[in-house]
């Protein structure tokens, strides 16, 4: 059954410094479309229609690529995630139900992540639910320290973490299911005493547990799921995700890909069962290719449709043809 009263606030709003470019960060495109629209389409699958987009620097970029997928928040100020949020709070003025909040930077999270923490907190009956993972080397981020009954008694930031909490494995994602009404008090009491004097959405967790409400968090299985991307290392690491991915569905369609660790396939490309991909070979865009092709070695289509039982020669570059 479709989820319903749901609703979702993506933070794009930030810079992306260590990107060292002038694109804004979330339309840095992985594997040949802005990672933005990754965790756009994700939400959509995920029954989240028209979710808010909050947007800052190159704001006016980012609109004109989210164009009528999703309403648009301004953050005029990067005062940290906790301001993003209060910056989206008045589209949702008046609503009752769930909300998804994540970053726009993490296109690996897939639909079911967010259906089954909206699942959860209604089941549990959660103020907040957060989707946390495991890890082996834990890093910066932040802790979940859960009670003796398992549920979440704060987040711990590195930075403040004593000896045993740096021990801690089970980390915030960044991804959260709010009650909206809950979303709606605890928002508006965070403060910004802090050395970086910014508003932070994980204040809300000890305001919520300060209010006699219950936060729970679920332990997403897959942790490369929710890799985020920071810099170009980041963006190649979770393009090479991404791509195995690509190429896992199309050699369950029927297609043979003799040495996949050298193909690189969009998203966007179709192509036919009994097909043969040759080693070094590169499909862009909206490229369609029948049934019972020989394509490569070597070669790149970008926007090109190719028919039934075509055999394309080694070391042919071409781009928006047919044939």
């Amino acid at each position: 059954m479709p989820l319903k009263n749901i609703a979702a606030i993506v933070l794009a709003a930030g810079q992306g410094k260590r990107m060292k470019s002038n694109l804004p960060k979330v339309l840095h495109p992985v594997l040949g479309q802005p990672m933005l629209a990754y965790v756009l389409e994700s939400l959509s699958m995920a029954g989240f229609e028209r979710p808010i987009v909050v947007v800052g620097h190159g704001g006016d970029q980012v609109v004109d690529f989210i164009k009528d997928r999703a309403q648009i928040a301004w953050q005029r100020e990067q005062l940290g995630t906790g301001h993003a949020v209060r910056c989206a709070m008045p589209l949702l003025e008046g609503f009752e139900g769930d909300v998804i909040i994540t970053n726009g930077d993490v296109p690996l999270v897939p639909p079911n992540c967010y259906v089954n923490l909206v699942t959860a907190r209604r089941k549990r009956d959660y103020a907040a639910l957060i989707s946390s993972i495991v890890l082996e080397k834990p890093a910066s981020y932040g802790r979940i320290k859960r009670d003796p009954i398992g549920d979440v008694e704060g987040i711990v930031e590195f930075r403040d973490a004593n000896d045993d909490e740096v021990l801690i494995r089970e980390v915030n994602s960044g991804t959260y299911c709010f009650n909206a009404a809950d979303l709606r008090e605890s928002i508006d009491k965070i403060k910004n005493h802090n050395a970086q004097g910014e508003y932070y959405l994980t204040d809300t967790i000890s305001h919520l547990k300060k209010m006699g409400r219950g936060v729970g968090a679920v332990i997403h299985p897959e942790e490369s799921d929710f890799l985020g991307i920071n810099d170009p290392a980041d963006m190649a690491l979770v393009e090479g995700k991404l791509g195995d991915r690509v190429k896992y569905q199309i050699l369950s369609s029927g297609v043979r890909i003799d040495d996949p660790a050298s193909v690189r396939i969009e998203p966007g490309v179709q192509i036919g069962p009994r097909t043969r991909i040759l080693s070094g070979v590169t499909l862009e865009g909206k490229t369609v290719i029948g049934a019972d092709c020989v394509i490569g070695p070597h070669v790149t289509l970008s926007d090109v449709k190719i028919e039934d039982s075509t055999i394309v020669s080694p070391h042919l570059i071409s781009r928006n043809r047919r044939g």
